[in-house]
């Protein structure tokens, strides 16, 4: 008798029913049909990777003035590149000939923004950061505003006029 009354109950407290298993399979395609371009369209992602990129380089290129007390050289070539150079003699506002390489390398410190996002500067396009850190134009004079770098359109690098903070 005992046996007879579990397989009376065991159709209640079976699997999911249809009409559940439909819904959920519905709620999972809609989903993946909103979600799914968005996690394909990697602008975004580039965007956010190469403003990270262009914010290190500028630190590093603000640092490595301090440490050296010599100028070094930032030039955003419009529309996808960052380079940095030093400026090797304590003249303020001479060429800055020499190539600043990332750490362990030989190689120009380079930043190339990926082509179908962009990178801006404003006001200026070439600036130096002095033997203090701070933002000078190339003939050596202190900026009196900051600069901006944009990339991708909407994301913005800002270097500060007094300071040389770079967020």
């Amino acid at each position: 008798m005992f046996a007879l009354s579990i397989i009376k109950n065991r159709r209640f407290c079976g699997g999911f029913t249809l009409v559940e298993l439909v819904l959920v399979l519905t709620i999972a395609g809609v989903l993946a049909a909103v979600l799914g371009p968005r996690m394909v369209d990697r602008t975004a992602f580039q965007t956010h990777g190469s403003a990270a990129e262009i914010r290190t380089a500028l630190r590093y290129a603000q640092k490595l003035a301090l440490a050296k007390n010599r100028e070094v050289c930032v030039v955003a070539a419009v529309p996808s590149t960052l380079t940095l150079g030093f400026n090797p003699t304590p003249v303020l506002g001479a060429v800055c000939n020499a190539a600043v390489s990332r750490l362990g390398e030989n190689t120009p410190y380079t930043v190339t923004v990926p082509a179908n996002i962009g990178l801006a500067a404003a006001p200026v396009t070439a600036f130096r950061f002095n033997g203090q850190g701070q933002p000078t134009s190339n003939s050596a004079v202190p900026l009196n505003t900051s600069v901006t770098l944009t990339v991708g359109g909407g994301t913005q690098v800002t270097v500060e006029r007094d300071t040389g903070y770079v967020h």
